[in-house]
């Protein structure tokens, strides 16, 4: 049964004062469950309540809500202590200039769809800049990223039961998609041999293609951080299973970027040292091995399916690489200097104008081949420069937190980090939401260097603050700089 407009708006309001109510009575919890969420979404929106697909899309936000309410507004003592060196300024500029040139333009014609453009773009930010007082201490930090990392089991084994499944399956429908409508199901090849390209427990490919990249990154960097038995269950469990389901998602960018962190990392571990234990180098060679092993004994179909989608594609690597500087030129063809509007390009802002019965804009948004163009057709060349420019410290941040960091767990989690910040630069962010969480989390964990007392204490303490947070000393975060 479909929801009416009316039912869904009392039924959000009613939901969503119980979760920000629950969500400020923990903000860590609150993180967690967000993060989580963020994992499983796409099956609630699926196969569990497809009528109220709009309503669970907006679940994590609002969860994130009620943490932000609790963290910024009526923080705990022992968080009003601290404060997180970030580009405020640049922070603030993008703020500004996307609300001037993106919300402002008149071309959009409703307030509503101007504040979701906004939200599209800037609401994970303060994730961010709550992630390194999320964690107490290094030990506590390893546990949850661990515990994290093994929800990448069940997801890619319901992409394998998917792949096996078929097109025509239950298993293999997207979010909003008529049961019924097996057509709509993206496959490699055609006709009575076709075989369905998975989604696991996201809405669309593209989020499963975000997760196995992300969540590849996550695994290597704990390999290289940890020094116990955990590390089989990754090289077993996570890492081949992981490209598997890369292969059998059919996406090119996401299983190339596995490889790109996979030679970064262990390039990198030969020349530095990753961890406090033992050299790292001979657990990523066994990885490599497992994992080639495991794709020809148990996945040789999904690997035969994605070569001949590589082969048989009509582009190059090398114009797959061009498209988002292509995209930019083409953009640059048609955008005037204010843009069409910010999240004019985004499927919901379709949806939401035709939900809410708004008059269509005046100027459609053109559609282009990668992001890049996408944010200069909605935001104009002063929200463009702006965006990217604030793209782009995040990554650098990354990299002067795996740089200040000693060998430790954080120094192999930040260059994972810095891997997959660099990597998804070009690639779909605003557009792809699951790529927005990750993003901003990874970039606020490497933020933890970046943590200042505020109270008073000899220089000489102040001065062994960041060592003592990335060596993980003490029995809660704040205090590990004391």
């Amino acid at each position: 049964m479909k929801l009416t407009l009316t039912q869904m708006a009392m039924l959000g309001a009613f939901g969503t004062t119980v979760i920000v109510i629950l969500a400020m009575l923990n903000w860590r919890r609150a993180v967690y469950a967000a993060m989580i969420v963020a994992l499983f979404e796409g099956a609630i929106r699926k196969w569990i309540f497809p009528q109220g697909s709009e309503l669970v899309y907006f679940f994590k936000d609002i969860i994130l809500f009620g943490a932000y309410v609790k963290f910024f507004m009526f923080p705990d003592p022992e968080i009003r202590a601290w404060r997180v060196r970030v580009p405020g300024t640049l922070i603030t500029i993008v703020v500004i200039t996307l609300a001037m040139f993106g919300a402002m333009n008149p071309n959009i014609g409703s307030i509503v769809l101007a504040a979701y453009g906004l939200k599209i773009y800037l609401w994970y930010i303060p994730l961010g800049l709550m992630l390194p007082l999320l964690f107490r201490n290094e030990e506590n930090m390893a546990k949850m990223l661990f515990r994290y990392s093994l929800l990448a089991i069940p997801i890619c084994l319901l992409g394998a039961a998917q792949f096996v499944a078929g097109p025509g399956s239950w298993l293999n429908v997207y979010a909003a998609t008529d049961y019924a409508d097996t057509q709509a199901v993206a496959t490699f090849g055609a006709g009575m041999d076709a075989t369905a390209r998975i989604t696991g427990t996201f809405s669309y490919i593209s989020g499963h293609a975000v997760f196995v990249q992300f969540f590849f990154i996550l695994s290597l960097a704990l390999l290289t951080g940890i020094n116990d038995k955990r590390r089989w269950i990754l090289l077993l469990g996570n890492l081949p299973l992981l490209v598997a389901n890369g292969l059998m998602a059919g996406s090119r960018g996401a299983v190339y970027s596995m490889l790109l962190a996979g030679a970064v990392v262990g390039a990198t571990s030969t020349v530095s040292k990753m961890s406090k234990g033992r050299a790292t180098l001979p657990y990523l060679l066994l990885g490599a091995a497992l994992i080639m092993i495991g794709i020809n004994v148990f996945f040789s179909k999904a690997l035969q399916a994605f070569e001949t989608r590589r082969t048989t594609s009509g582009d190059t690597t090398i114009g797959r690489m061009m498209f988002p500087v292509n995209s930019v030129l083409e953009a640059a063809k048609e955008v005037d200097f204010m843009g069409f509007g910010i999240g004019m390009s985004h499927p919901a802002s379709g949806a939401m104008r035709s939900a809410l019965k708004i008059d269509p804009p005046r100027k459609r948004c053109p559609v282009y081949d990668a992001e890049t163009g996408q944010v200069l057709a909605e935001l104009g060349w002063p929200g463009f420069l702006v965006w990217y420019s604030f793209r782009i410290v995040m990554v650098w941040q990354c990299w002067v937190a795996f740089r200040r960091a000693p060998p430790s767990m954080f120094r192999s989690l930040a260059l994972g980090f810095f891997c997959y910040e660099l990597l998804l630069l070009p690639s779909s962010f605003i557009l792809n939401h699951t790529a927005n969480v990750f993003a901003c989390a990874a970039w606020g964990f490497c933020l933890i260097p970046n943590l200042e007392s505020l109270v008073r204490r000899p220089r000489q303490m102040l001065a062994q603050a960041p060592q003592q947070v990335l060596r993980g000393r003490g029995s809660r975060m704040p205090k590990l700089h004391s």
